[in-house]
């Protein structure tokens, strides 16, 4: 997320909005960060060493102030039910594969339309689309001014480095 989009949108630190169709931006100070999303409060995340399903959004936010996870929470004026979530994430396996991404099943339920974008270019498409209704940030450090840039390669690189070998 660019610092312009940031700035476009109201950044509070009350979250409120539990039930709305929300992206999750975990570690959002770090290249790349971790993407999950929520709908009807419920969380859904695809990992390296497995997924988040259906995970109770109270666990979620009670993990993210525990460990102080700078994250943002992004909710979209979008609808989309937790049962086509929850099948999107079943389609993905259990765990990132090849060519995956945690945000492949997120990019699939929100713009299927496109199928390797990156954070940033999904929430371009989002606030294009006028989708985006407000961001929310948690344990930002005071200096923050946006998700770090970073590529495709930059992804890939950290998942390698990351995931365990396959013997």
């Amino acid at each position: 997320m660019s610092k312009w989009l940031l700035e476009k949108y109201v950044l509070n630190d009350t979250y409120v909005s539990s039930s709305e169709l929300t992206i999750w931006v975990l570690h959002a100070d770090k290249t790349p960060p971790h993407i999950g999303i929520s709908s009807e409060k419920l969380f859904y995340s695809l990992k390296i060493n497995g997924k988040d399903e259906g995970l109770e959004l109270k666990s979620l936010l009670n993990l993210i102030q525990k460990k102080r996870i700078p994250t943002l929470a992004i909710t979209l004026s979008k609808k989309v039910r937790e049962e086509e979530i929850k099948k999107t994430f079943d389609a993905f396996g259990s765990k990132i594969n090849q060519q995956q991404t945690c945000l492949s099943p997120i990019v699939e339920i929100l713009t299927p339309q496109f199928k390797d974008l990156i954070l940033v270019e999904l929430l371009d498409n989002l606030d294009q689309n006028q989708e985006i209704k407000s961001v929310y940030g948690f344990n930002l450090p005071s200096s923050y001014e946006g998700i770090p840039s970073y590529t495709r390669e930059t992804i890939q690189r950290r998942i390698n480095a990351v995931q365990p070998s396959e013997r």
